[in-house]
């Protein structure tokens, strides 16, 4: 009987991993209602944004996801002892020494068991806990970058705007000149109108 390593706890090791996490470009309805009717159409720019560079890029952002990555660390750490005390359980069933007595072996076996639905367990609790607390931590954050985010581009007469990552993945993105970039300055911009503070205290 082998002892298997069935579950992956990387969404909790690692804040790349949380996807919520990413902003997208806000969807506005048109200012001027007789634009939906018809007509000639809105004249303006077409503009380019990598949103994942929002994690590192913007002060605010930034401070969160960190702040949010210590809040959780008990609880890595937790996962982590588990995952080794598995793996060493692992180890000593797949090369037993001669004079391991056969009950010794399996005790080995449900303790390793054991820890398995423990650890099972508590990545899904955590997983929860970590998705709900992002949301309220990086929630409203998500709601004033997308808020700045048209105003930016209504100021600048932007009127189309593509996702950099998702237009390339799609093959939708065949050309574009440099200029038509817009992430470092929407960055910048954002980070003088709301300069990063501190953000939430942790739970206990």
């Amino acid at each position: 009987m082998r002892i298997s390593i069935a579950f992956a706890i990387s969404a909790l090791l690692s804040l790349v991993s949380f996807a919520q996490t990413t902003p997208q470009p806000p969807r506005s309805a048109p200012q001027n209602p007789a634009a939906s009717e018809g007509g000639s159409g809105a004249q303006g720019k077409v503009a380019i944004i990598n949103t994942a560079a929002f994690r590192g890029g913007i002060g605010e952002f930034k401070t969160t996801l960190e702040a949010l990555n210590k809040e959780f660390e008990p609880k890595n750490n937790e996962l982590l002892s588990l995952q080794k005390q598995i793996e060493d359980l692992k180890n000593k069933v797949q090369s037993p020494s001669p004079t391991v007595q056969p009950s010794v072996r399996d005790g080995w076996i449900e303790q390793g068991t054991e820890l398995e639905k423990t650890l099972k367990r508590k990545s899904e609790d955590y997983q929860a806990l970590f998705q709900k607390r992002g949301q309220e931590m990086v929630g409203p954050i998500m709601d004033k970058i997308n808020k700045f985010f048209d105003q930016y581009c209504q100021q600048r007469n932007i009127v189309v705007v593509l996702e950099r990552q998702i237009a390339e993945n799609s093959n939708l993105l065949v050309w574009v000149r440099p200029d038509a970039e817009i992430t470092e300055d929407f960055i910048n911009e954002y980070n003088k109108t709301h300069p990063s503070s501190t953000p939430a205290a942790p739970r206990k």
